[in-house]
Formats: C-alpha cells, sequence, structure tokens
C-alpha cells in the first residue's frame, strides 16, 4: 500500500508540473491522437503500425498527420530492432484555412528498444536514426528516448489495472549540420481496458532550439495482439 501511495504520488507530482508550464508556451494548446497497434506474429517478429493527427488546437487547425508501419525483430525479450517507412503532411500556422499551406516528408528509420524492470517500474530506452526526405531538402535526425510504465493499483499491468506513462526525448539534426532539434516531456495517465488494449491521456511540453514551445494534449489507444499459439 505504501509504494502504491508513493507511485500515485510522484505520478500527480509529475502531472501537475507538466501542466504548470503550460502558460510559458508560445503557441496555443493543441493535440495529438494517436493510435498504435502492435501486431506479434511469432515470438521473435512484430508489425508495429502508428497513426497520429496534431493539431495546434484541440480537435481543429491541422498540423500534421501521418502513417508509420514498422517491421521489427526481437532478438532477445528486452531488445528489439526495427525498420520503418513513413509517411508525413504538415501544415503551417494560420487561423485562416485559405493560407494554409501543405508539405510532404517521407521518412525511412533505424530502431532499437531496449526494456528492463525495476521493481514495478517498467524502463524502456529507445534509440531511432532517421532518414528525413522533405520536399526541397534531404535530412538526417538522432532521437533518444527513456520512458517509464508504472502500474499503480497492481504489481503488473494487466485488465483493470492504472498505470502512467513518464518519459523525455531528445532530438537531434545531424544532417546537413549537427545541432539540437527538440526536447519533449511528457506525462500521461491510463487504463488497461482488456489483455490487448489500454487508452491513456496527459500532456506533453514541446521545447525548440530557438526558445519556442508548444504544449500539447495527447491522446493514445494502443493495442497489442498475437497471432500465434503460444503452447
Amino acid at each position: 500500500m505504501k509504494n502504491y501511495k508513493l507511485q500515485l504520488s510522484l505520478s500527480i507530482i509529475m502531472l501537475s508540473i507538466t501542466t504548470s508550464v503550460l502558460a510559458q508556451g508560445n503557441d496555443k494548446l493543441g493535440s495529438w491522437y494517436v493510435y498504435n497497434g502492435f501486431f506479434n506474429f511469432s515470438p521473435k517478429t512484430e508489425l508495429f503500425v502508428e497513426g497520429q493527427w496534431r493539431t495546434y488546437e484541440p480537435i481543429s487547425n491541422n498540423q500534421n498527420v501521418f502513417f508509420r508501419p514498422f517491421f521489427s525483430y526481437n532478438i532477445h525479450p528486452s531488445f528489439q530492432v526495427g525498420l520503418g517507412q513513413e509517411y508525413h503532411m504538415g501544415y503551417n500556422y494560420t487561423e485562416n484555412k485559405e493560407d494554409k499551406t501543405k508539405n510532404e516528408e517521407f521518412r525511412t528509420t533505424l530502431q532499437a528498444i531496449a526494456k528492463h524492470k525495476v521493481g514495478r517500474v517498467n524502463f524502456q530506452h529507445r534509440y531511432r536514426y532517421e532518414f528525413r526526405f522533405l520536399e526541397n531538402t534531404n535530412e538526417q535526425r538522432a532521437r533518444y528516448r527513456l520512458q517509464l510504465g508504472i502500474p499503480l493499483n497492481a504489481k503488473e499491468m494487466g485488465k483493470g489495472v492504472f498505470f502512467t506513462t513518464i518519459g523525455n526525448e531528445i532530438l537531434l539534426n545531424t544532417k546537413p549540420s549537427l545541432n539540437l532539434s527538440q526536447n519533449r516531456t511528457y506525462a500521461m495517465l491510463g487504463y488497461q481496458i482488456t489483455e490487448t488494449t489500454h487508452l491513456q491521456g496527459g500532456y506533453m511540453k514541446i521545447n525548440y532550439s530557438d526558445a519556442t514551445s508548444h504544449n500539447r494534449l495527447q491522446f493514445f489507444i494502443t493495442q497489442k495482439l498475437n497471432f500465434f499459439d503460444n503452447n
């Protein structure tokens, strides 16, 4: 019970800190709506499908829409490598729909994920290297994300469990020049609806190298399905 109260207190503190910086952003409060699907065809192979709709304002003023499938291979239960091909459609910020312009990006991404556990805290280290093919230029970028997943009302994740997700990701441009792209910090609360599906909601703070920042609400639905016999 003491551990449960401690984890819940940490979750509330992290959400409070993240929420408190919303007023410091340089834009209106926007939102991300995300679908994550993990489809396992064997203990070693996985297809990860992600779709996102990002807005400059909640449920309005499109910022970005993209789709990315990842083909992944589990070298070890705690270490996975993957290759992704992504399509992004982005829009400039304007309150007048007639002034909006569209840009497209194709992206090839190499990925590695390492996992470990301390007590009930699940640690995930995600490494990505992106080859970005934009309309007028080609760029490259490296990313590192540390994420903690903590079940709150049980020791392990399962149906009916509330949990929190806390994380930070650093994005570093490597081509055409080496510089910091952005830093993302987020905290969310979630609920495991079934053994295969959970929902999450929370806040993300994005800080850019030019001292601007974005504040984003986040809403996730995640499914994990196995298409093979465990026996």
